[in-house]
């Protein structure tokens, strides 16, 4: 029997960052999520404090799209289409409606009556927009988007004719302002100036030489030696007192 040959994975079997996808045997909705997982666990950094969201492609359609893989949300209020005003949110696809969907944040009040922001969804297509397989049902009410929720566009997310993405919130990193960086180079100038200046470097006189610098090294060590010393005369001076009072009350 002639042996069978093993190979390396293609580039057609690996995924877009190299690693490999899941083996054949799972299921298209299976290898839908798995990579929407792995995606929504990456977190997400940006000090523009506008950026709320970003939508990333995870079918192939999707990843074809050339405006990029992410979509970038930065308004209260984003419009998703074949034919919307803003190129940067248009999906070229005659399966795709020319003002798909609404992707939106509102703010409302949570179960402990607090100010909070919640992302909405709201289908106005004709083909349809599922939101983790569950199709929204057209202009009806809009549904809630969290963290790691996939979005479909024409079909649901495993289907060949889908464009679907994994959204995920994103962190806002504050920047440190320019006048806290100049403040902090300004201490630790001060502070690198007074070490100096404690070696003699820097003062007006001039820098000290190292014989110098030794001779203040031996001189504080033969002080800190009689520090030492004087601790142990005053402490044996304590001793001999409370003995002496001892002996006396008894």
């Amino acid at each position: 029997m002639e042996e069978e040959k093993v190979g390396t994975p293609s580039s057609a079997s690996r995924g877009n960052n190299g690693s490999d996808q899941c083996p054949a045997s799972v299921s298209p909705r299976a290898r839908i999520v798995s990579v929407a997982s792995n995606i929504a666990s990456q977190p997400l950094h940006n000090s523009d404090p506008r950026v709320w969201g970003v939508l990333t492609a995870i079918s192939n359609n999707a990843r074809k799209r050339h405006q990029g893989i992410n979509i970038i949300l930065s308004a209260d209020e984003h419009c998703l289409g074949r034919l919307v005003e803003d190129v940067r949110f248009q999906i070229d696809s005659n399966s795709v409606s020319a003002n798909h969907c609404r992707i939106y944040r509102m703010k409302v009040t949570n179960e402990n009556m607090e100010n909070a922001t919640s992302i909405l969804l709201k289908d106005t297509s004709t083909n349809g927009t599922y939101l983790n397989w569950e199709k929204l049902k057209k202009n009806g009410a809009a549904v809630k988007v969290c963290h790691g929720d996939i979005i479909s566009f024409a079909a649901p997310p495993q289907h060949d004719l889908a464009f679907a993405f994994v959204y995920r919130d994103v962190l806002v990193s504050s920047p440190v302002p320019d006048n806290a960086v100049v403040k902090r180079k300004a201490e630790d100038f001060i502070s690198e100036n007074k070490r100096l200046k404690g070696l003699g470097i820097g003062a007006p006189e001039g820098p000290i030489s190292l014989d110098d610098f030794r001779s203040l090294q031996r001189s504080n060590t033969e002080l800190r030696k009689q520090l030492e010393n004087q601790v142990v005369t005053i402490d044996t001076l304590r001793s001999d007192n409370r003995t002496a009072v001892e002996r006396h009350e008894s």
